[in-house]
């Protein structure tokens, strides 16, 4: 169904599939003042009951028991229902305009992508510097992962013709350079020998891993890492990444690590629900059976979220090794951040929610890893929170998710930079 190894072939095959999916249309008319009265709130990190929150063009101007509403500004009753900053997942990965179309349709505002194509990211770049983009996703991306020649994920995508690599240190300069001239937000390394899925593959070596990492620091820029064994997260740590892209599932973190993770100052993206999916497709059939999710799922994303992982080593244990070293890394202060590594884009984000919680997370630390936290980790200061000065990315759901995780999946209404997205039910196909 997913990617985190074998399977991230799998996903860009899905990707293209579903690019033929009906979009959303803009509503009839366009309107980005308004004002959601008698709502709880969740501001990115606390509740705020019975609250006023006030919109004008586009950015948050007010919000508390006594915000002042301006003359002729619409008047939304949030009664019964909590207001969201709109969710980022930190692991995403996107090659057409269409998925991003389907995330904002979930909830899903930002999506911070970790490989696609230079010049796919660069068309959405430019459409969100003209128009802001408000009926999909914004798309922050890594572009190019940093990886040799013949490692991961090439030895998955022989076709690709766009594939940069290096092979030593000597090189990381030059093509730390080459990544943020096509526009890259940050680096991705992959760390990566395969042998969860029976390959056995050449890995960048930690004194490549450390030259990249240096060469981005030196630009202001983060290095974050994909490993799935622990010694190599600790390598990587060590080697200066700033954040890892996966929790590694070979086994429970160490003591030792989560006193490295923490000294480090590192952000952790578990990507449980990929993680999951690799092993079983029971979480994607609990999205498909979900009354709240399941009329707006396309055929396509049913099939992904129903197709089986590649042949690996792991299992419901190595899942379990996963939860537990959230839970260990969350008790100690590491900042968790949600993030699907999934071709089913927006719906996936709510399972990676409900993990989160299984493994430890109150629900409100849960809508942490979606909001703020995911902001602070790549440094999007306008966005994660409900606040005077930002951007209006909003979620207004059905119940209250600071106690009921699932409440996320009550979608009432989404607004992207304060312009409402229309929610549409995908058309039923023919039948043949």
């Amino acid at each position: 169904m997913r990617s985190i190894l074998g399977g991230i072939g799998l996903t860009i095959l899905l990707s293209l599939a579903t690019a033929g999916a009906a979009v959303a249309a803009p509503p009839s008319t366009v309107s980005d003042s308004f004002a959601i009265t008698n709502v709880q709130v969740f501001d990115g990190s606390q509740v705020v009951q019975a609250a006023t929150v006030v919109v004008l063009n586009g950015q948050i101007s007010a919000v508390g028991a006594n915000a002042a509403i301006p003359a002729g500004v619409p008047v939304i009753d949030g009664t019964g229902a909590t207001l969201l900053p709109g969710f980022i997942d930190s692991h995403a990965h996107a090659r057409t305009r269409q998925e991003l179309e389907r995330a904002i349709q979930f909830g899903v505002t930002t999506e911070m992508d970790m490989w696609t194509l230079p010049h796919f990211a660069a068309s959405m770049r430019r459409e969100q510097e003209r128009t802001g983009a408000p009926y999909r996703a914004d798309f922050f991306s890594a572009i190019s992962p940093a990886t040799l020649p013949e490692g991961y994920p090439y030895n998955f995508t022989p076709r690709q013709t766009e594939r940069p690599t290096l092979v030593g240190p000597e090189e990381a300069e030059a093509f730390v350079e080459d990544r943020i001239a096509e526009g890259s937000d940050y680096l991705k390394i992959m760390i990566e020998d395969g042998s969860q899925v029976f390959l056995d593959l050449q890995v960048i070596p930690r004194e490549t891993v450390q030259a990249l990492t240096q060469a981005m620091h030196d630009r202001g820029k983060l290095a974050v890492a994909h490993v799935i064994e622990q010694g190599r997260a600790y390598d990587a740590l060590h080697d200066g990444v700033d954040g890892l892209v996966h929790i590694f599932v070979d086994e429970v973190a160490e003591p030792g690590f989560v006193q490295l993770a923490v000294m480090k100052g590192i952000f952790v993206v578990p990507t449980l629900s990929v993680e999951e999916a690799f092993v079983t497709t029971a979480g994607g059939a609990s999205l498909i059976a979900d009354p709240d999710l399941a009329p707006y799922l396309t055929q396509e994303e049913i099939a992904s979220l129903l197709t089986p992982g590649p042949p690996s080593l792991l299992t419901l244990q190595n899942v379990e090794f996963a939860k537990e070293s959230v839970r260990r890394l969350h008790e100690a202060g590491v900042p968790i951040l949600a993030g699907t590594d999934s071709a089913t884009h927006g719906v996936s984000l709510h399972r990676d929610l409900e993990l989160l919680v299984d493994a430890g997370l109150e629900p409100v630390d849960a809508l942490v890893a979606a909001t703020s936290a995911a902001a602070d980790a790549f440094g999007l200061a306008d966005r994660g929170r409900i606040a005077p000065g930002l951007r209006a990315d909003l979620l207004l759901v059905q119940g209250d998710p600071t106690a009921d995780i699932k409440a996320t999946r009550k979608l009432r209404r989404i607004w992207k930079a304060g312009v409402e997205v229309d929610r549409q039910i995908p058309a039923a196909r023919p039948a043949h």
